[in-house]
């Protein structure tokens, strides 16, 4: 790198403001908005991946300009590993440009703006400034270059099957099923989980992937497709597993979809553990389409305050209730009171709506019914 050529007040100021962005989490949110919206194929990783990976970015940055050193060996290795990961995860080189380039010029102008409230002149400014960007300079580099070495050492058979399943999934080629090692006759289900570590998730891919199945990181999600009668394993106590029922193979696209779009609506409600598109089908559906919960909740929650605790008390229990069946033994556990307990909180809900959760379900047009109050709870209860 580039020698220092900023000293003084001008570099002590920039310093100043570079140590304190790395610790401000608003910069750090507002940079990955800017690289998600940059990169389409960023913006399909899961959000905490993304954040993950430009914290540990600002924190080289910084680290590299307060100390006046560049880059340095454990620097560098953390690059390695950032790169290698979106090459795993099936992100192209010119998508992860897209992103980080945002996410530059997103942070420089966070950088501009806190230096226009010192008194530092402009020109004390600039040497520090072009040092500040041939950091940024040499990172880009070290990215670009580490990217290549490990997409180039992902070649291969197996590579190229993971290809095949990436078309399939998210771009409906099935065509390329045989390609994909998927028979375009077979009958397959389709899960997907979050990832994290990719140390982790080839781990856990191998262990759920079964014979006659395959599996890989799609959209940075890890992604299994089994033959039919695939019962799923276990993941970290933290991960939450989406599976959809077995469907023909050319339905796979449409089943990758639902099951991308439960994962999302369950981890935004701290779910983990294996589910079932069943169990999320109502939470898709409200985030899908939130204008219809919200006129929902008005109509058959407008007796409740949202601002008043026992209100949300006696509409978290509602909903448990429905989430389970409407047994009361398994809405208790869940909430881990007494079944007497259960019922003065339904009683008292019943009086203030002038409905019965346990009467949900019963009569006609019973499942439109139960789906409809469920639907206004979790809005309203969001």
């Amino acid at each position: 790198m580039t020698g220092r050529l900023g000293d003084g007040a001008g570099r002590s100021a920039l310093r100043r403001v570079v140590e304190g962005m790395r610790a401000d989490p608003e910069v750090l949110a507002e940079v990955v908005v800017a690289a998600r919206t940059a990169s389409e194929p960023v913006a399909a990783l899961p959000e905490r991946e993304v954040r993950r990976h430009i914290a540990a970015l600002l924190g080289v940055v910084s680290a590299a300009f307060v100390d006046g050193s560049g880059l340095s060996r454990e620097h560098a290795e953390l690059v390695a590993r950032l790169a290698t990961d979106r090459a795993a995860q099936g992100v192209s080189l010119d998508a992860l440009l897209d992103g980080f380039l945002a996410g530059r010029t997103a942070a420089l102008r966070l950088i501009a703006t806190r230096l226009n409230f010192t008194d530092v002149p402009s020109a004390a400014l600039f040497g520090s400034l072009i040092e500040l960007d041939a950091c940024v300079g040499e990172l880009q580099n070290r990215l670009v270059a580490a990217y290549r070495e490990a997409a180039a050492g992902l070649a291969g058979s197996r590579s190229a099957r993971l290809l095949a399943l990436r078309a399939v999934l998210v771009h409906g080629a099935v065509e390329q099923l045989a390609a994909a090692g998927l028979a375009a006759d077979g009958v397959y289900h389709c899960a997907v989980a979050e990832s994290g570590d990719p140390v982790q998730v080839r781990r856990a891919a191998a262990e759920l992937t079964p014979r006659g199945g395959v599996s890989g990181l799609v959209e940075g999600h890890l992604c299994v497709v089994a033959p039919r009668g695939w019962l799923a394993g276990d993941l970290a106590a933290d991960a939450l597993l989406v599976t959809a029922p077995a469907v023909p193979a050319g339905r796979l696209p449409a089943a990758y979809r639902l099951c991308r779009a439960a994962l999302d609506a369950g981890r935004r409600r701290g779910r983990t553990g294996r589910a079932g598109l069943a169990e999320l089908a109502v939470v898709v559906a409200v985030d899908a389409v939130p204008g219809m919960g919200e006129l929902l909740a008005v109509e058959l929650l407008a007796a409740l305050d949202p601002g008043n605790a026992t209100h949300r008390l006696l509409a978290e229990t509602a909903a448990v209730h429905l989430d389970h069946g409407g047994r009361l033994a398994s809405t208790a556990q869940a909430l881990h009171v007494h079944p007497n307990t259960v019922k003065h909180r339904l009683r008292r809900f019943a009086e203030a709506t002038g409905r019965d959760p346990a009467r949900f379900g019963s009569g006609p047009g019973r499942f439109a019914d139960t789906a409809c109050w469920r639907w206004a709870l979790e809005h309203w209860l969001g």
